[in-house]
């Protein structure tokens, strides 16, 4: 089941992590380990050493629990500037900023919906088969990780 308490912290904690394009590697690491307690693989590529950055796409695999097509994830780990430092509100369920920075919910939300759900279908145990995931970097300037 979709805990939408755990949603909003997962959310507020990633907008905390400081990741403009090329330098995503908290955020990297941040979903590392999130997914990795979910019984994912999780592999890392080096697109960041190709484009001046501090992390590479991640791609994140589990085998499934049955037969089934693949399931595909994907967002983006990177924000744009001024999105160093940033400190969210949250005001009559709103999440924004204290007005210093962007927000980076694009992507960040999409991660923690990704992470949610993954969650929720790993706690129910619900069947499913195998899932995939990719996080690119840099692609608010230009696609570059993608």
């Amino acid at each position: 089941m979709i805990q939408e308490q755990r949603l909003l912290e997962t959310v507020l904690e990633l907008v905390k992590i400081d990741s403009e394009s090329r330098n995503e590697r908290g955020v990297a690491d941040y979903l590392t380990v999130e997914l990795q307690k979910l019984g994912f693989t999780v592999k890392e590529d080096d697109a960041g050493s190709h484009i001046g950055g501090n992390a590479g796409n991640l791609i994140a695999y589990h085998a499934g629990t049955c037969t089934g097509k693949t399931l595909l994830f994907c967002a983006h780990m990177d924000t744009v500037a001024p999105g160093n430092g940033v400190i969210p509100v949250v005001e009559d369920g709103v999440v924004r900023t204290d007005g210093t920075t962007v927000l980076g919910g694009d992507d960040k939300a999409g991660i923690a919906a990704i992470l949610e759900a993954l969650r929720a279908i790993h706690e129910a145990q619900s069947a499913h088969g195998p899932i995939q995931i990719v996080f690119t970097v840099a692609e608010e300037v230009g696609l570059l990780g993608a």
